[in-house]
């Protein structure tokens, strides 16, 4: 049987995390004004498209992100946990700087140069990860064939993701960029394989865009 699903990605808008050079992980921290504007707007973006089915990360920024467009499309929102960002253990709500200053091995040494073989200090590695999110999009897929799936998910999972389907293996994921606040990336499913169409586009954002910190 060939089976298809449309996916359509959006990283959350700016969180209060973001906001205040945070690496927020798993911590439940809500948007920033600007975020929620920003999620407006790419509900404005996708509210012609044919959209089936909405997921979300059981995270409040995430879920904040997709329930302007939720409303637009009349359709639930299905949180699922596993489209969660990066379990940051040690790491978590810390400022980037101070992760540079205190973890400077592990994230100023591998985070930042060699990301796919890196490991949150009591955390989750992004091996674990790029697992976790693929077999979640997946079983997505195939639970959704021949309709049009949102996922509002994070950085991490969203760059694991496509990184994968590119064909980069992790030690490459370097050469993909952070996906900026509240952009879609596309990906389609069929016979059985993922193929990726764009990644991290926000041109509809024009002004409102923002970006993680170079030092993340």
């Amino acid at each position: 049987m060939n089976m298809s699903c449309r996916l359509l990605f959006v990283r959350h808008g700016q969180s209060l995390g973001n906001l205040t050079g945070r690496f927020l992980g798993i911590t439940d921290l809500d948007l920033s004004p600007l975020g929620a504007v920003q999620a407006r707007r790419t509900a404005d973006y996708l509210k012609d498209e044919k959209i089936d089915v909405i997921y979300a990360s059981d995270l409040i920024r995430a879920c904040h992100t997709a329930q302007p467009l939720s409303e637009i499309k009349g359709l639930p929102i299905i949180k699922d946990k596993r489209l969660e960002e990066i379990n940051a253990g040690l790491w978590e709500n810390r400022t980037f700087d101070d992760l540079e200053k205190e973890f400077p091995e592990s994230y100023e040494g591998v985070w930042l140069h060699d990301i796919g073989n890196s490991k949150a200090d009591g955390g989750e590695s992004v091996a674990h990860l790029t697992d976790r999110i693929y077999d979640a999009v997946h079983d997505i897929s195939m639970k959704n064939d021949g309709k049009t799936v949102a996922i509002f998910s994070h950085a991490t999972p969203i760059r694991a993701f496509f990184c994968r389907i590119y064909g980069y293996s992790l030690s490459e994921m370097v050469k993909l960029p952070w996906p900026t606040n509240a952009s879609v990336s596309e990906a389609v499913f069929e016979s059985g394989k993922f193929e990726p169409v764009r990644y991290s586009y926000d041109e509809f954002m024009g002004e409102l865009s923002t970006a993680l910190p170079k030092n993340c």
